[in-house]
């Protein structure tokens, strides 16, 4: 009976969570976006866990997409991306149905011609009202180059214009739109969570004594923190997630370097100081999001190894058990990443095209040493190792058992190319349109640089820079195999 009565009772469950399902509201997403070379967008959603999905939407050879999905159950901003196509700080819920339009000649060009309409457009109106207003104001400050005073007087110009667009903008509740006030509510936090971030950031950059950074940081803490800066409803911000949570910290961090330099190295420091600033969710949320990071930020399984051994502490101390499996998940699939790019393993293929239109695959390189070059036209520091990489490519020209790549990733095609015709480089040039080989080969920072032994197997997956004083070393040795 015990089996049947389980059986009836997940059926019960099955035919509930089905109906659930049934009558959910999809979101529905669609447009055209002119004059662009992606061939598809991401779109970012976070579930009632806090995990990411990434819902894909092909784009259509007359720059026409349309996604209707069910992933979405919360009110939520997002944004529509790949590579330089970027449409960012979209209000999205269950039941928007939204017309996207613009013209991807450059970014300015869609930030002044990006378009939204339909249900739900009535939230939407003010980022896109805010945007306009940019534009025309063609303002170029620099506001983490300002002094204290001259910051403030610009924070205080930015607040006033932004809320003359949000009071008109919200001073009528739409008929078709049930989420209007939830967003009402978000972007005021949202607001206030930028207004703060500038006065944290210039803590952080500047120079300031312990009671001077006290001082500055209480006097300009925004209206809505008055009641407390750990508040679980703060969460539904992608602001205050972003830069409150993790600078709010960093200024305590700083203030206790200068009170007592000793007590940041104590072993429990983080989990304390977390603990005296945070509480609830947002307390779970930063040490989930310190955590995801250094999982992030391993690119070995020796660096993932004594992440997850110094994140142990961490992880037992949050209290929200989604949280707990998803990272462990993250640690998994971290893992599993990283094993197919252990030396020794078969090279991620790939099969990508050059600036010259040819395809070329990683087994065509097999019988040379390959040096690879992971780089972006807008990454600083890719840039500046250009001549370097030119220098260390023709230092080899002629030895026909070697070859040098640049693979282009998190790239728009018509920047890469104008990078292209800048730097002039001599060696071979892909680009990695879908991002492929920034997942397989785990780009999470860029330039990054990879080595390739002639039977096609990774050598180095953390190889040398090609400004490095130890790269003809490795690579001679690489060679002499």
């Amino acid at each position: 009976m015990k089996i049947v009565s389980l059986t009836i009772a997940f059926l019960c469950f099955l035919t509930i969570a089905i109906a659930q399902k049934k009558h959910a509201e999809p979101l529905i997403i669609q447009g055209r976006i002119a004059n662009t070379t992606e061939k598809m967008l991401k779109i970012f959603f976070e579930d009632e866990y806090s995990r990411t999905t990434i819902d894909t939407i092909k784009i259509n050879n007359d720059g026409t997409f349309y996604l209707k999905t069910y992933h979405i159950t919360k009110p939520q901003r997002t944004s529509l991306q790949q590579n330089s196509l970027q449409i960012n700080k979209i209000y999205v819920a269950p039941g928007y149905n939204l017309t996207i339009t613009g013209d991807a000649t450059d970014y300015l060009t869609l930030f002044q011609t990006k378009r939204i309409t339909g249900i739900g457009s009535e939230t939407n109106a003010y980022r896109q009202k805010v945007d306009s207003m940019l534009a025309a104001r063609n303002d170029r400050t620099e506001w983490y180059s300002l002094k204290l005073d001259d910051l403030l007087k610009y924070i205080r110009k930015t607040a006033a214009l932004n809320d003359s667009i949000f009071n008109v903008v919200f001073n009528k509740q739409p008929k078709q739109d049930k989420y209007f006030n939830t967003f009402k509510r978000l972007i005021k936090i949202d607001e206030q969570s930028l207004a703060y971030y500038m006065v944290l950031q210039h803590l952080e950059m500047g120079k300031y004594t312990y009671q001077q950074m006290d001082e500055i940081a209480k006097q300009n803490l925004p209206p809505i923190f008055k009641a407390g800066i750990s508040r679980d409803e703060y969460l539904e911000s992608d602001d205050y997630k972003s830069w409150i949570v993790p600078l709010y910290f960093a200024l305590h961090r700083k203030m206790d370097l200068l009170k007592d330099s000793m007590s940041v190295k104590q072993p429990d420091y983080v989990l304390n100081t977390v603990n005296k600033l945070y509480t609830g969710k947002v307390r779970d949320k930063y040490l989930y999001w310190s955590v995801n990071s250094r999982i992030r930020d391993a690119s070995s399984i020796e660096q993932l190894n004594k992440a997850k051994k110094a994140s142990e502490k961490t992880i037992n101390s949050i209290k929200d058990a989604n949280l707990k499996g998803n990272l462990n998940s993250s640690f998994k699939f971290k893992e599993d990443q990283l094993m197919l790019v252990q030396a020794g393993q078969p090279a991620p293929s790939f099969n990508l095209p050059s600036d010259k239109g040819q395809l070329y695959t990683v087994e065509g390189f097999k019988g040379k040493v390959v040096y690879i070059d992971l780089w972006a036209s807008w990454c600083g520091p890719c840039r500046q190792e250009m001549p370097n990489f030119k220098k260390l490519s023709e230092s080899y020209k002629g030895n026909g058992n070697i070859t040098f790549v640049s693979i282009a990733v998190f790239d728009g095609e018509r920047d890469w190319r104008k990078a292209l015709s800048v730097e002039q480089p001599t060696w071979l040039q892909l680009y990695d349109n879908e991002g492929k080989v920034a997942r397989s080969y785990v780009a999470n920072a860029i330039p990054k640089y990879i080595i390739i032994d002639k039977d096609g197997k990774v050598a180095n997956f953390n190889a040398p820079g090609p400004g490095s004083a130890e790269i003809k070393t490795v690579l001679d040795k690489e060679l002499a195999k």
